[in-house]
């Protein structure tokens, strides 16, 4: 990679870094407007508490509680969802991007080698070979371990769900013998 190829790699890759800052600073907005929209929710339900609470209406109290944690645990599943999605779509676009870059400086390599092989002794091509797989065998590294993080993410998820339902199935249980 000559000089001029390299300043234009150094600027492609500054857009793409400020590209995706922009990306992060989306996400942190779309998060924070929800923890916003939470916050709100939780002062509205704290005020009709404490109106029901000062005028000693207790079954009106129970009410508001027994519905406000139903809408929180409703709610609570929204924002893991987009959480997730949020964070997923970061993630594929990192890995992205890391396997694009990857994959220019792998033929920057071989392209260097192959430059090499014209100069250096004999045995230079075996020299070759070795490095050309090994940064083949990277990359498909890279991929493989891209595939089990997304498993891995996956079968938490699922988990995390199954024992989501578990406990509320187990409250649930409880109010509906009363």
């Amino acid at each position: 990679m000559d000089k001029n190829d390299f300043q234009a790699w150094q600027r492609e890759k500054a857009k793409e870094l400020f590209a995706y800052s922009h990306k992060l600073l989306e996400s942190a907005k779309e998060l924070s407007d929800h923890h916003m929209a939470e916050i709100e929710w939780g002062m509205k339900n704290a005020l009709d508490s404490a109106k029901s609470a000062a005028k000693n209406d207790l079954a009106k109290l129970k009410d508001l509680q027994e519905e406000a944690g139903k809408q929180a645990s409703k709610r609570a599943a929204v924002y893991h969802k987009k959480v997730k999605s949020l964070l997923k779509d970061l993630g594929e676009s990192a890995a992205d991007e890391t396997e694009k870059h990857l994959e220019k400086v792998r033929s920057s390599l071989v392209g260097w080698l192959e430059d090499a092989e014209s100069k250096l002794p004999a045995h230079a091509d075996k020299l070759s070979k070795v490095v050309h797989e090994m940064s083949t065998t990277g990359q498909k590294m890279f991929k493989e371990g891209r595939k089990i993080v997304n498993q891995v993410a996956d079968a938490a998820e699922k988990n995390l769900e199954a024992h989501t339902s578990k406990a509320t199935a187990a409250k649930k249980t409880p109010a509906t013998k009363q």
